[in-house]
């Protein structure tokens, strides 16, 4: 039988006992809500940085602004049995991402500062940038650039158009012409009349001083907006063009509404007529495109 002496020692033995257990419990819950818990892994790769763009390349991507609405149109990989030959069209989304262009119609010149655009003469004639969206003259679209010209031909070649595919006309309603001695505005003053009866509105531009093209490079802006076409062009930091068009409210321009909704911009070599007697070569230092057409 268990004493009353020993009894009273057992219990307090027992509160003891659950007194620090109790406490080493509240420690432990404390340091649970106080400490965070840090977790390292040196064991995982540490994440790469992308590749810096170099210097060269945000100089090309600032003076050559291309996007999704503006595409580069060649008749270099199309077969040709006569002419006009057909054209293939290649987006410019992205050129300088992984490398500069280097195709055989469209590559960076070796100084590594102009975009070379090359005419094929046999196989259409043709090299171009292209405004994939189309919208009425009364929408705004522009494209503007800088570049010098070479191999001009006898009778010269359309390097702008605004230009329409809408309704049954594919024919441009806007050329601006390099000639050697000087620069040509033609406007189309009806798109659906017999080839026949086509009627032209010409104006003729001189170069500085009067002279013959001296391979200076020319900056072009050319838009659509508010119903006009409008040019402006700089040679040596001289206008020497600055004109607007309007397209006569009685034709089909206006009043066919496929037509009258489907103009767009072109900008490049277009060689349309002979003799020829080489390839033809522009070089851009600088290319801009903006629309507020729908695609």
């Amino acid at each position: 039988m268990i004493k009353k002496k020993q009894l009273n020692t057992l219990v307090v033995i027992i509160c003891s006992f659950i007194f620090l257990n109790s406490c080493s419990s509240d420690d432990k819950n404390n340091n649970d809500e106080d400490d965070p818990i840090i977790i390292t892994d040196t064991d995982g790769p540490e994440p790469l940085d992308p590749d810096p763009i170099d210097e060269e390349t945000l100089d090309l991507q600032r003076r050559f602004a291309f996007d999704q609405n503006i595409v580069i149109e060649n008749s270099y990989n199309t077969s040709c049995d006569s002419i006009p030959c057909s054209t293939v069209s290649e987006s410019l989304m992205d050129i300088f991402v992984n490398a500069t262009p280097d195709d055989t119609y469209f590559y960076l010149a070796d100084d590594g500062q102009v975009l070379n655009l090359e005419c094929q003469l046999d196989k259409g004639r043709r090299i171009e940038f292209k405004q994939i969206s189309k919208g009425p003259l009364t929408s705004f679209a522009k494209i503007e650039f800088e570049g010098t010209y070479y191999n001009i031909p006898e009778n010269g070649v359309t390097i702008a158009q605004v230009h329409n595919r809408g309704g049954a006309t594919n024919e441009p309603f806007f050329r601006l012409v390099l000639h050697k001695e000087g620069l040509e505005t033609v406007i189309r003053k009806d798109p659906e009349v017999n080839s026949n009866d086509t009627s032209f509105l010409k104006e003729d531009f001189s170069f500085i001083n009067g002279a013959d093209y001296d391979l200076s490079s020319l900056k072009i802006v050319l838009d659509k907006n508010n119903g006009f076409v409008n040019i402006s062009v700089e040679q040596k930091d001289v206008i020497i063009l600055d004109a607007s068009y309007a397209a006569d409210p009685s034709t089909d321009w206006v009043n066919d509404s496929g037509i009258a909704n489907g103009f767009f911009l072109k900008a490049g070599l277009y060689n349309d007529d002979g003799p020829h007697t080489e390839n033809l070569l522009v070089g851009y230092s600088a290319v801009a495109f903006e629309s507020e057409d729908q695609q």
